[in-house]
């Protein structure tokens, strides 16, 4: 009989330098403190060890004791949410004590250091929300697909609450917001301090044509025009019909990240008569055509419908940031208001967790 053996048990002995994974020791990691982070990782068969990522942190070299066990304590970070792995000899190691991970374009291990401040984002002594995770038959997608909903703390359903639809960037998917961008811990910690009016949030797939395996030079129009599609067509009628909200166009917004800036100025500029709050944070904003795309915008138009709010928000490091500038020089020539955010900062989730809270603290008031 041919010997039979664990793929993955085998992969880890290889990682860490060791065709025998002997019982690793007791130990925690990451070991957060108010000050500083230690991180730990089993390898007594490697040569070299360190810790990367840390929002593009140099790496930090780790030693190692008589146990095997390599550490660093690394200290001067902000408070924010961190993303790392482990380089043992040259193999990328997530961290094995650690079950907090970030997904999607890549995958890492993940933790949330707050100093012993209360940031915006972080989980507090507040009453919560709940997200709710719906699946649905989309047209628009020819395929099952799915988003999710937050409701506010104490809420009810026979009241018209006002309702933000919430978009991710390409790499992501519809549970992006509520993990990487910890929407719902945002938005209770304003609702608490009555920075924020209650409102429904509404977290969708944008992808509703699949990613192509191989370059396809038309599949972000197609997206795009399958996206506005699936929300105005489908989404928005079931958000309708399955919760307590105001079906005012005063009253619903409609914002993103990334790809989803995109979507969002795409989807809302073009049809102010369903959102009149439009936000676009780092956004993959359309460059021409702008007056063909948002004809009720310009100057010319018989009838310009306009936004109550269009929100802006980019850092001066984003790649995107030509893009941006690009609208915001049009929106100045056709005398359309709008807010500018720029700010220290690249294209990262840093940025947008902050764009969002002081998005929604601006909204339906």
């Amino acid at each position: 009989m041919r010997p039979m053996f664990r793929l993955p048990l085998l992969l880890g002995a290889l990682a860490l330098g060791s065709t025998v994974v002997a019982k690793a020791p007791d130990f925690k990691s990451p070991e957060v403190g108010t000050r500083d982070v230690t991180f730990r990782c089993y390898a007594p068969g490697a040569k070299a060890v360190s810790v990367q990522g840390l929002r593009n942190r140099k790496p930090e070299a780790m030693t190692k004791d008589a146990s095997g066990v390599w550490s660093v304590t690394v200290s001067g970070l902000a408070p924010d949410i961190y993303a790392y792995s482990f380089d043992v000899d040259g193999a990328t190691v997530l961290d094995a004590r650690n079950r907090s991970f970030k997904r999607w374009i890549t995958t890492e291990s993940a933790f949330e250091f707050t100093a012993g401040t209360k940031p915006l984002w972080s989980t507090q002594a507040v009453s919560h929300g709940v997200v709710h995770r719906h699946v649905f038959t989309s047209e628009a997608a020819a395929r099952e697909d799915a988003f999710q909903v937050y409701t506010p703390p104490a809420y009810d359903s026979k009241k018209a609450y006002p309702v933000v639809f919430l978009f991710h960037g390409y790499g992501d998917d519809e549970t992006a917001w509520a993990e990487a961008g910890h929407a719902a811990q945002i938005a209770d910690n304003l609702i608490a301090a009555k920075r924020m009016v209650p409102a429904v949030i509404v977290m969708t797939h944008g992808h509703p044509v699949s990613i192509p395996t191989v370059r396809q030079d038309d599949y972000w129009s197609r997206n795009d025009a399958a996206m506005a599609q699936m929300v105005i067509e489908e989404v928005l009628p079931l958000v309708e019909s399955h919760y307590g909200v105001s079906t005012k166009a005063s009253k619903r917004a409609i914002v993103g990240l990334s790809m989803g800036g995109g979507h969002a100025l795409q989807i809302g500029l073009a049809h102010p008569e369903l959102f009149q709050s439009v936000g676009a944070f780092s956004a993959a904003a359309p460059e021409k055509d702008l007056a063909m795309l948002f004809p009720g915008l310009t100057k010319s138009a018989v009838k310009p419908l306009r936004p109550a709010l269009l929100f802006l928000a980019i850092g001066k490091d984003d790649f995107l940031l030509k893009r941006n500038e690009t609208l915001k020089r049009w929106l100045e020539k056709e005398n359309v208001p709008h807010v500018w955010r720029l700010t220290e900062g690249g294209h990262e989730w840093t940025l947008w967790r902050d764009y969002l809270g002081e998005f929604l603290e601006s909204l339906f008031r």
